[in-house]
C-alpha cells in the first residue's frame, strides 16, 4: 500500500512540478488568394497559348532537337552541382534513421577494473592499509527512453519531413539545371546564326567600300563616303569578334553544366533554331500548382517539419522517463569474479522533472514557434512568387510573339525593297550602291528577327520551368 502511495505522489508531483507552458502556440489558419483566372483568360487562345496539360519531366524533348536531348541527359547524369544536392537526400535519410533509433532499447556491455589503495586511517577499516583490485563485468546493459509524450516521435516525423524537403530541393536543382542547359543551347544556336549574318554584312560593307573607292577615283563621291564604309567594315569585324567570343562562352557554359572541360563543348552540334509557337497551359492552373512546383512542395514540407519541432519543444516541459537495467558480476577479487555470489543486477526507472530551467524551455518553444510561423509566411510567399512568375512569363511570351509578327512584316518589306533595287540595277536604272545598301538593311532585319527567335525559344524554356518542368518526377510522387 505504501508503494502505491509513493507512485501516486510521484505522478502528481511530475504533472504539477513541470515548467509552466506558454500559451502562444500557432493557431491561425493559412489562407492564400492566388486567383489568376482573368489573367490566364487574356492569354489563352492567342499568341500560341493553348489549354493543355502540365509539362512532362523531359519537357525539352518537345523542341525535337536530338543534340539538346543528349546535352540534357549528359548534364543530368554528370553535373557535380546536382550530384552534391543529391547527397543531401542521403544525409537526410541517414539522419532520419539515426532519429528513429531513439525509439528502440539500447543494448551494450561493459567492463571495468580499478586498482585502489586505502589509507591506513581511512573509513574502510577492514581494507585500511591494503590495495584492492575492484572488477566489474556487465555483459548486459539496457537503456530505454520511454517516449510517453511523443517527443521522439515528433523528432522522427520532422526528420522524415527533412527527407521530403531534400527530395524537393533536388527536383528544384534538376529543373534549374535543365532550364540552364536549354537556355544556353538556344543562345548558342542563335549566336551561330547571328555570326553568319554579321559575316554576310561585313562582305556587303566590303563591296560598298570597293564601290565608293572606285566612285572616289571617278570623282563621283567624296572621301567621307570611303571613310564611312571603312568604319562600317571595322565595326563589322568587331561584331564578328564579339559574337565569336559569345559562341565560345556558350560552349564553355554547356560543357561545365555537363560536368566536362571546355574542350568537350567544341563538339556540341548546333541544330536550326526551332519554331516553338505553342505553349500549353494546364486546365487546373493555379489550383494544382502547389504539387507541380518543387519549390512550393519543399516549402510545404518545411511547415510540417517546423510543426513537429514545435510539438517536440512542447513535450520538453513534461517529465522525462528512462528505464535502465544491468546484469553482471563485481568483486574485489579477480579470481572469484564469476562465482554465483558475486552476481549483481538492477532495474528501475529514472525520472527527471524540468522544474526550473532559467527560461530555456520557454525560449526554445518560442524559437520553434517563430520558425513555424516563418515557414508559413515563406510558403505563402513562394506561392505568390510562382503565380506571378507564370503571369510575367506569359506576358513576356505574348510580347515576343507580337514582335515576331511585326518583324516578319518588316522582313517582307526589306526583301521586296532589296529585290526592287537589284532589278533596277540590272535594268541600268539605279547603280549598284542602292542594291547593296538595300541588302544590308535586309540583313539587319534578319538579325533582329533572329534575336527575337532566340528570345522566343528562351521564353518557351522559362515558361516550362515556371510550370514546374514535369514535377513530381515519375517514381517520386510524395
Amino acid at each position: 500500500m505504501n508503494n502505491w502511495r509513493i507512485i501516486i505522489i510521484s505522478v502528481a508531483l511530475s504533472l504539477t512540478a513541470c515548467a509552466r507552458l506558454p500559451h502562444h502556440l500557432p493557431e491561425h489558419k493559412m489562407g492564400q488568394n492566388t486567383d489568376m483566372s482573368r489573367t490566364l483568360a487574356q492569354y489563352t487562345g492567342s499568341s500560341g497559348v493553348t489549354t493543355g496539360t502540365w509539362p512532362r519531366d523531359d519537357w525539352w524533348k518537345t523542341a525535337g532537337i536530338p543534340a539538346l536531348n543528349a546535352l540534357e541527359e549528359a548534364s543530368l547524369r554528370a553535373n557535380p552541382g546536382l550530384q552534391a544536392v543529391g547527397t543531401r537526400i542521403l544525409m537526410a535519410r541517414a539522419a532520419a534513421a539515426h532519429q528513429r533509433a531513439t525509439l528502440w532499447p539500447h543494448l551494450s556491455a561493459g567492463a571495468s577494473t580499478t586498482q585502489e589503495y586505502f589509507s591506513k586511517q581511512g573509513l574502510h577499516t577492514t581494507a585500511n592499509g591494503s590495495s584492492v583490485l575492484y572488477t566489474e563485468l556487465n555483459p548486459l546493459e539496457i537503456r530505454y527512453h520511454v517516449d510517453l509524450w511523443g517527443r521522439e516521435s515528433d523528432h522522427i516525423r520532422a526528420s522524415l519531413g527533412n527527407v521530403r524537403v531534400s527530395q524537393a530541393d533536388f527536383a528544384e536543382a534538376r529543373l534549374l539545371l535543365s532550364t540552364q542547359v536549354a537556355s544556353h543551347y538556344f543562345l548558342l544556336i542563335g549566336d551561330l546564326q547571328r555570326r553568319a549574318l554579321i559575316l554576310r554584312e561585313e562582305q556587303l560593307h566590303q563591296a560598298l567600300l570597293r564601290l565608293d573607292r572606285r566612285r572616289l577615283q571617278s570623282g563621283l563621291t567624296g572621301a567621307e563616303a570611303v571613310y564611312s564604309q571603312e568604319a562600317a567594315c571595322a565595326a563589322a569585324r568587331q561584331a564578328v569578334a564579339n559574337i565569336t567570343d559569345r559562341i565560345a562562352v556558350q560552349r564553355h557554359a554547356l560543357a561545365a553544366l555537363a560536368g566536362q572541360g571546355p574542350d568537350w563543348g567544341r563538339n556540341i552540334q548546333a541544330a536550326p533554331l526551332p519554331s516553338l509557337a505553342v505553349i500549353p497551359l494546364p486546365k487546373d492552373l493555379p489550383l494544382r500548382i502547389i504539387v507541380h512546383r518543387p519549390d512550393i512542395v519543399a516549402a510545404r514540407w518545411e511547415i510540417e517539419m517546423a510543426a513537429q519541432e514545435v510539438g517536440a519543444a512542447r513535450t520538453a516541459f513534461y517529465p522525462d522517463v528512462n528505464i535502465a537495467l544491468f546484469v553482471g558480476w563485481n568483486s574485489i577479487h579477480l579470481g572469484d569474479l564469476l562465482s554465483p555470489g558475486n552476481l549483481a543486477h538492477a532495474v528501475g526507472p529514472v525520472v527527471s522533472l524540468p522544474i526550473f530551467e532559467g527560461g530555456a524551455l520557454r525560449a526554445r518553444l518560442r524559437e520553434k514557434n517563430a520558425l513555424y510561423m516563418g515557414t508559413e509566411e515563406h510558403y505563402r510567399l513562394t506561392i505568390l512568387q510562382a503565380v506571378r512568375q507564370i503571369a510575367d512569363r506569359l506576358s513576356h511570351w505574348r510580347r515576343i510573339r507580337h514582335k515576331l509578327s511585326a518583324q516578319q512584316e518588316i522582313i517582307s518589306a526589306a526583301q521586296r525593297t532589296s529585290r526592287l533595287e537589284y532589278s533596277a540595277f540590272q535594268a541600268g536604272i539605279r547603280n549598284k550602291l542602292g542594291a547593296v545598301t538595300a541588302r544590308i538593311n535586309e540583313v539587319h532585319a534578319q538579325d533582329r528577327l533572329n534575336a527575337l527567335r532566340i528570345a522566343d525559344a528562351v521564353s518557351w524554356v522559362r515558361l516550362n520551368s515556371a510550370l514546374g518542368g514535369g514535377y513530381p518526377l515519375p517514381g517520386n510522387r510524395s
